[in-house]
C-alpha cells in the first residue's frame, strides 16, 4: 500500500482528493495539511510514498516546499496540483524536484492517472513544458521573476507587489528592469502583452 500525504491550503480540494485516495485499497492517505511550515514537517515525519502539493500556501509556497523534502530526502515522489498556467510553471517545479505536474482545471481522473505514473517511477509532465518555455524567452525567467511579471502584468503597483511578496519597492522595481531586458521589452504595455499572449495571465 502506498502512502500518501495531501498539502493544499483548500479544505474542499483536500477532501475530494481524500475521497478518491479513501476510495482505492492500494493506497492509504496518512496526512493532509494546510500550509507549507506544517506541511514540510508532516512529509518528513511521515515519509510518505508521495506527497500531492499545492504551489499557493500560506507560510512556505510549493516551490520552496519542494526544495526541502530534496534537500532531506530524494525517494519521496512529489505530484504538483496547481491553479498556476501549466506551460509556465511546470518546468520550474521539475528543476526544483518535482516528479509530475497536474494543473486543477484537469479532470480528478487525470490526477488519479498522474499520481500512479508516478508512483510507478515514472515523470508526468505536460507535453507541451519543456519547449514551450525555450521558444517564448520563459525559460529565462526565475520562478520569483514570473509571478512578479503575473502581478505586473494584472495592473497590481510596485508598492502591492511588495507588500504581497514581502518584497521591498525596490527589489520589485529590480526584478521589473531584469524581466524586460530577459524578454527583450521596453514597457509595461509590452509586459501586459506578452503575458496574455502567453496566457500567464487570465
Amino acid at each position: 500500500m502506498k502512502r500518501i500525504v495531501i498539502v493544499d491550503d483548500h479544505p474542499m480540494i483536500r477532501g475530494t482528493i481524500a475521497d478518491v485516495l479513501r476510495a482505492d485499497p492500494e493506497l492509504d492517505l496518512v496526512g493532509e495539511c494546510g500550509d507549507g511550515e506544517d506541511g514540510l514537517k508532516m512529509v518528513l515525519a511521515e515519509n510518505p510514498d508521495l506527497v500531492i502539493l499545492d504551489l499557493d500556501l500560506p507560510r512556505l509556497d510549493g516551490l520552496s516546499m519542494i526544495r526541502r523534502i530534496r534537500a532531506h530526502n530524494t525517494k519521496i515522489c512529489i505530484l504538483v496540483l496547481s491553479a498556476k498556467p501549466e506551460h509556465v510553471m511546470a518546468a520550474y517545479t521539475r528543476i526544483a524536484g518535482a516528479n509530475g505536474y497536474v494543473g486543477k482545471a484537469r479532470e480528478i481522473s487525470e490526477l488519479v492517472t498522474a499520481l500512479k505514473t508516478v508512483l510507478f517511477g515514472y515523470d508526468c509532465f505536460p507535453a507541451e513544458t519543456a519547449n514551450s518555455a525555450k521558444e517564448n524567452g520563459l525559460h529565462t525567467l526565475s520562478a520569483r521573476e514570473v509571478e512578479v511579471l503575473q502581478h505586473l502584468a494584472r495592473g497590481v503597483s510596485n508598492r502591492d507587489i511588495a507588500s504581497r511578496l514581502f518584497l521591498s519597492d525596490k527589489t520589485v522595481s529590480t526584478y521589473k528592469s531584469r524581466i524586460q531586458e530577459k524578454l527583450g521589452l521596453s514597457s509595461l504595455a509590452a509586459l501586459i502583452e506578452f503575458a496574455t499572449l502567453h496566457r500567464l495571465i487570465d
